[in-house]
């Protein structure tokens, strides 16, 4: 075995698993919060919140390493904080899916209408909608190496759109930094950056294949700072494509590309929110049925009703619901995870301060949202 392969195997691979976690429906609203921001801004959020969540991530691989037996996010909360922590878990696992599954929704329809122009913004979320409903009903199983081969395809894309707004697009007079929307990335960034769900599967596959656990460390390191220099290019590549001015979803601003790489971004593009959207509904129906003890039918209906039911009550700004899955659920979450850690490890001053940095952001998200 040459060193490349062996340290593709011990590191580059695991990285790989957690980049394409992460690498999601987040990269599309980071061009928007930076352009309101200001660039200096938005690269000062996303450099913060890469050195957090490569910390975040490794409490939560040392929580797993250190606890007997097998379990799940809401399993380790309530071992480590009780009926407290096993609750308030439930709470913010199933609401912040939920609402993730009606970001989906929203976003879905600039990708339809790309491969489908005529569709219109009146059908295209239904679409979307019944399809991923659908494989959930039929409980399509997933295929793994599908989904790490779209996340390929997705930042090879980034950087032909990189390259081709070098070439072709034009600069957006962006301000650098916009005292008045320093607050906006927080949550958008937060939400980006989060890829604690996968830290479990790189722990099973390093303890499968006995990679020690300094590989395990460098392989998340990997896994979180190259989705950071993935965004990097993306929201370069929109803000010189866009022209006058960046949409809050990023595609459809992209009036400056070639269609024929449109074409191509729109079909990825749904292939990655449907694998994402299978993943997250499937675990929103088993909170509904072995947390919440639902029947079967009635989770069931609750995860294929409950989001559309939302998009359709009017939950459908993109930039919205991004901020406060990351600014509250996926800011609790962490909390949880430096938290249950902590228990573990002792309380350090780095663990107070991600805490704080978590608790005061969160404040000032919820405040900018409403």
């Amino acid at each position: 075995m040459t060193k490349f392969s062996q340290w593709y195997k011990e590191i580059g691979l695991p990285a790989g698993l957690l980049s394409s976690l992460i690498i999601g429906a987040g990269i599309f609203a980071l061009p928007y919060v930076f352009y309101r921001a200001g660039l200096w801004a938005g690269l000062f959020y996303l450099i913060v919140f890469t050195v957090v969540f490569v910390a975040v991530h490794k409490m939560y691989a040392r929580v797993i390493e250190n606890t007997h037996g097998k379990h799940r996010f809401v399993g380790y909360a309530e071992i480590y904080l009780g009926k407290p922590g096993f609750v308030t878990a439930i709470f913010t696992t199933a609401v912040g899916f939920t609402l993730t599954l009606v970001a989906y929704i929203s976003l879905a329809s600039e990708f339809i209408r790309l491969v489908i122009p005529g569709i219109g913004n009146l059908y295209a979320p239904y679409v979307f909608w019944a399809i991923g409903s659908l494989s959930v009903v039929l409980s399509l199983k997933r295929i793994a190496n599908l989904e790490i081969a779209i996340t390929a395809a997705m930042g090879l894309i980034v950087g032909v759109l990189f390259f081709a707004g070098l070439l072709y697009g034009k600069a957006t007079t962006i301000p650098q930094i916009n005292p008045s929307n320093l607050l906006i990335p927080y949550g958008v960034v937060l939400f980006a950056m989060s890829g604690r769900a996968a830290v479990s599967s790189l722990v099973d596959y390093c303890k499968k294949r006995k990679v020690s656990n300094k590989k395990l460390m460098h392989s998340i390191s990997l896994g979180t700072v190259v989705p950071a220099v993935v965004y990097v290019l993306f929201v370069f590549a929109v803000l010189f494509l866009t022209g006058d001015g960046v949409s809050e979803d990023a595609i459809s601003g992209l009036s400056h590309a070639p269609h024929q790489l449109l074409l191509l971004i729109g079909v990825l593009g749904i292939l990655a929110l449907l694998t994402s959207y299978f993943f997250l509904a499937t675990e929103v129906k088993d909170i509904f049925r072995y947390d919440f003890k639902l029947n079967r039918f009635l989770a069931l209906f609750a995860v294929v009703v409950l989001p559309m039911w939302l998009y359709v009550s009017g939950l459908r700004n993109f930039i919205w619901l991004i901020g406060i899955i990351g600014g509250v659920f996926l800011a609790m979450d962490s909390m949880m995870t430096i938290v249950i850690y902590s228990k573990i490890k002792g309380w350090k001053l780095s663990s107070k301060i991600l805490i704080s940095l978590f608790v005061i952001g969160g404040i000032f998200e919820i405040i900018s949202l409403f």
